[in-house]
């Protein structure tokens, strides 16, 4: 499953243009980008080399994908704020209530982790910064500027986490500075700070005008 979907997200990063143009390739006649598997391969190869075992290294696939999640809520309260004109297709009710809620349980989640699984995942997410870097540099940095303000609630997120994680109660890894019980109330609190921050630094990207666009021609092409 994780071959298939982060073969799929490296071929998405090379559209992005965040990663070389050829993981961007695709097979003529097995439709799948076999560039993007081949590194994911190596990658794993890499992490089995540093982990030394599958227990370790599902706990370390894990714990990251539950960052992924952190930023599910956001994104979509963030654009409902700034896109607020364009269609969608399918409406949650209750969102202002579910969307912070579910962010405080993927906190929670990354907290129970236990230090140091959560200190060295999010090394991981640094170490990964330079590529980024590298790929907007070969943009002129286009746009770099916004896109760092509204990213900046996730670059103070994440520290704050493994420092959260480091002093916790022992009970979850940490040097007990927090004790059992308050640490979650403290985590929760924190967790929704950042929430409303993150949802408050989202923009009206340009993606969001091309979707504008695509939606015109469609609703042009079907009017004729």
């Amino acid at each position: 499953t994780y071959m298939a979907t982060t073969s799929r997200m490296i071929y998405a990063m090379e559209r992005n243009n965040t990663m070389p143009k050829m993981f961007g390739n695709v097979h003529p006649f097995y439709g799948v980008p076999r560039n993007a598997m081949w590194f994911n391969l190596l990658v794993s190869f890499i992490f089995m080399f540093f982990f030394r075992g599958w227990s370790s290294l599902a706990a370390v696939i894990s714990v990251a994908t539950v960052i992924s999640y952190l930023t599910g809520p956001i994104s979509l309260m963030a654009l409902k704020r700034a896109a607020s004109d364009i269609e969608r297709p399918l409406s949650v009710p209750f969102m202002k209530v579910i969307a912070p809620f579910a962010f405080v349980c993927a906190s929670m989640i990354l907290y129970w982790a236990k230090w140091p699984l959560t200190g060295e995942i999010i090394l991981l997410m640094v170490v990964a910064l330079p590529v980024y870097f590298y790929f907007q540099r070969k943009q002129g940095f286009e746009g770099w500027g916004q896109d760092l303000k509204a990213a900046w609630w996730l670059c103070a997120y994440l520290p704050i986490m493994a420092l959260l994680s480091l002093i916790g109660s022992k009970e979850f890894g940490g040097a007990g500075l927090l004790p059992y019980g308050w640490d979650m109330l403290v985590v929760a609190l924190i967790a929704l700070v950042f929430y409303y921050w993150g949802v408050n630094s989202g923009y009206r990207s340009p993606y969001l005008a091309e979707r504008q666009e695509h939606d015109e021609v469609l609703e042009g092409i079907g009017a004729h």
